[in-house]
């Protein structure tokens, strides 16, 4: 089989995301085989298999193409708590916005009764280093008192909560949000950080 050219592996390695992920969400994960990959790719199934030992660590790597989308998950330092916040939801929505987001995710939970695996992973290398970077930019402002509850992992998840059910699923389920966006970030943010006049 003819290879891609140039013949370098970063090259190569992003022929063969490119050709997998659109594989998957055409196919399902269990309707897309490696040797299907290799052909769209084009590489030999030797070069695939050199990268990706088998479809799961091909998966996990799609996957992580989708997540990078969203950029570093560190959340700069900054001096107004609300500005901040604000511009962490602002990327989110930019990353939901990429069209293979959600189509993957989809794909994922269509999948996961026979793949519970594919859940796994999506949780593990991109929602949960999503909630851990807020919690660990929330974790000083409970220290000062400037949270509604003293538990920054609690306070991570329910911020995301309420961001995710108002503006996030109607866009996995298909249907208009029906709430300003503006008003669901303000008033989660409204309800995670305690205003300095009200700090005891």
């Amino acid at each position: 089989m003819a290879e891609t050219t140039p013949s370098k592996p970063g090259r190569k390695t992003a022929a063969v995301l490119t050709a997998a992920k659109r594989l998957f969400l055409e196919r399902g994960y269990a309707g897309t085989s490696m040797d299907a990959v290799a052909a769209a790719a084009p590489v030999s199934k030797r070069t695939l298999y050199q990268y990706f030992p088998g479809k799961e660590e091909l998966f996990g790597a799609v996957i992580d193409s989708v997540w990078s989308g969203l950029g570093s998950t560190a959340i700069p330092a900054g001096e107004d708590p609300r500005a901040v916040l604000r511009g962490f939801v602002e990327r989110l929505i930019a990353h939901w916005e990429h069209p293979d987001v959600i189509p993957l995710l989809r794909l994922i939970m269509a999948e996961a009764p026979r793949a519970p695996e594919l859940s796994a992973a999506y949780y593990a290398r991109g929602k949960a280093p999503a909630v851990a970077t807020l919690a660990a930019y929330l974790r000083p402002l409970a220290a000062r008192g400037s949270l509604a509850t003293a538990d920054p992992e609690l306070a991570a998840v329910q911020f995301l909560g309420m961001i995710k059910e108002a503006l996030f699923w109607p866009r996995v389920l298909g249907v208009p949000a029906g709430l300003d966006a503006d008003k669901v970030i303000a008033g989660a943010i409204d309800r995670v950080l305690i205003a300095p006049e009200n700090k005891k």
